[in-house]
């Protein structure tokens, strides 16, 4: 089996190859809450067309925390990993230093601002 591994922040994140590929188990069933992998993107509604252009079985999800709504979208990659894509910038970033202050994720726009926020926290 290979292995890679990224690392950064802290996080690591390893990256196996089977070393028998073609007899892998086939995952067909979407369950959000089996292990999966998730990214944040723009626009739900753009993931989804694209999605449908490709004939890719998905499921839809929202969770809804307080006045805070987060949707979901999950399907699987070629190999059988399970993708979620959210909307999650809706969430509030909580320091876990267990400072009071609850930052926002940063957009694409403003990242650089927040981020100058963030450091000046730290």
């Amino acid at each position: 089996m290979e292995l890679s591994e990224l690392f950064n922040y802290g996080i690591s994140i390893h990256l196996l190859q089977s070393e028998d590929p073609e007899n892998m188990p086939k995952i067909n069933i979407i369950n959000p809450k089996d292990n999966h992998i998730s990214f944040q993107c723009e626009s739900m509604a753009m993931v989804e067309t694209r999605l449908k252009e490709m004939e890719t079985e998905y499921i839809k999800c929202r969770v809804e925390e307080g006045n805070i709504y987060v949707d979901q979208i999950f399907f699987h990659d070629p190999d059988g990993t399970m993708i979620e894509i959210c909307n999650c910038d809706n969430l509030p970033v909580i320091p876990l230093s267990g400072g009071e202050t609850v930052l926002r994720p940063c957009s694409t726009l403003h990242c650089t601002m927040q981020q100058n926020k963030i450091q000046q926290m730290v």
